[in-house]
């Protein structure tokens, strides 16, 4: 029997984030319908993007919509996602796509995490500090989800100027 995790990722991009790179969220949100020419995951469907009739309490969500939090800096995307994922999905998942995010956060700190279904506790948090992703699980400590990042040093969850 496979287990089941309510991932929730929630994040602002920066405003120079490329055309390329958001009509391929664009398609993995499921708000496009073709993948575009030249994907830079390795992932074919719309992998944030869950059944209508998931068992998911108050069900699936994904948005993403344009932001001026602050008069005095460019706007930005604001990106939020809950979804549903079995965990054969969900281990490849969030290897790759923390890290592609990551490349285009402006939020810098926490972003999001994962829950196994019946658990009070998230099974994984993840992380974005100058676009690197990390991720934590039940042990609390903060590893690098790609062997180029360096150690994970932040404090406090921020959207960065």
């Amino acid at each position: 029997m496979s287990l089941h995790y309510e991932w929730t990722l929630s994040l602002r991009l920066r405003p120079d984030a490329p055309a390329s790179f958001l009509a391929e969220l664009r398609f993995h949100l499921g708000l496009a319908d073709r993948l575009p020419e030249e994907p830079e995951l390795e992932i074919d469907w719309p992998c944030l993007v869950t059944e209508q009739d998931d068992p998911l309490p108050g069900g699936s969500v994904r948005s993403l919509v344009a932001q001026r939090p602050y008069v005095n800096r460019p706007g930005s995307l604001g990106l939020f996602v809950r979804t549903f994922v079995l965990d054969d999905a969900m281990y490849e998942l969030m290897l790759a796509v923390p890290t592609w995010l990551a490349r285009w956060s402006l939020t810098q700190g926490w972003i999001g995490q994962a829950r196994e279904e019946l658990s009070l506790r998230p099974s994984w948090n993840f992380y974005v500090q100058d676009g690197h992703a990390y991720a934590s699980g039940p042990d609390g400590s903060v590893t690098p989800l790609h062997d180029s990042a360096p150690p994970f040093t932040l404090d406090y969850t921020s959207d960065a100027p």
